[in-house]
């Protein structure tokens, strides 16, 4: 008796998958082999926007705006190992692909009455605990992959992982 309800309840587990478990859709032959390509395309594109940001930073200033305490700026680097989470079928096949970006800070305090447009000028790019994972989407033309608007950013923490969290804490305590 028991091993009948073990074989039912086998056969009912293997024959229904949980949702998310199904196979993504079959693309073209061409559109497979060009999507690694143009996931990395997307990713150096992506790069390349961001280190103008790192080359010409967009301040974000706290305080009078005379007299500042607090000037920051930011800009993301994603890496180049990805995931396809999903290709939505159609005439024009959609690649969902998401990789992971670290955040990068640059940031000067007013203290002590210290010009804090010089301290900023000279402070580097640092790491942050914050991160983000950017999902990209990708629609197939039938000739090749183009990227559908920009990215949908969800921010994270712990990208630069424990360690270098310790780093970074190491390298700001007293």
């Amino acid at each position: 008796m028991v091993g009948r309800a073990f074989g039912l309840v086998l056969v009912l587990s293997v024959g229904t998958l949980p949702a998310g478990a199904a196979e993504q859709p079959p693309l073209p032959p061409v559109a497979q082999a060009a999507l690694e390509r143009a996931i990395d395309a997307t990713v150096s594109s992506f790069n390349t926007a961001e280190d103008r940001l790192r080359q010409s930073p967009r301040v974000e200033k706290t305080g009078p705006e005379n007299e500042p305490y607090l000037l920051r700026a930011t800009y993301r680097h994603a890496e180049s190992q990805h995931q396809v989470l999903g290709i939505e079928a159609g005439a024009t096949p959609v690649a969902t692909v998401r990789v992971r970006a670290t955040e990068f800070e640059k940031r000067a305090t007013n203290v002590n009455n210290t010009d804090v447009a010089a301290e900023f000028a000279k402070a580097g790019w640092r790491p942050t605990p914050r991160g983000y994972m950017l999902d990209f989407r990708l629609r197939w033309t039938g000739a090749k992959w183009e990227q559908v608007g920009d990215p949908q950013a969800f921010p994270v923490l712990g990208t630069v992982g424990r360690d270098g969290v310790g780093r970074m804490i190491d390298r700001t305590s007293p």
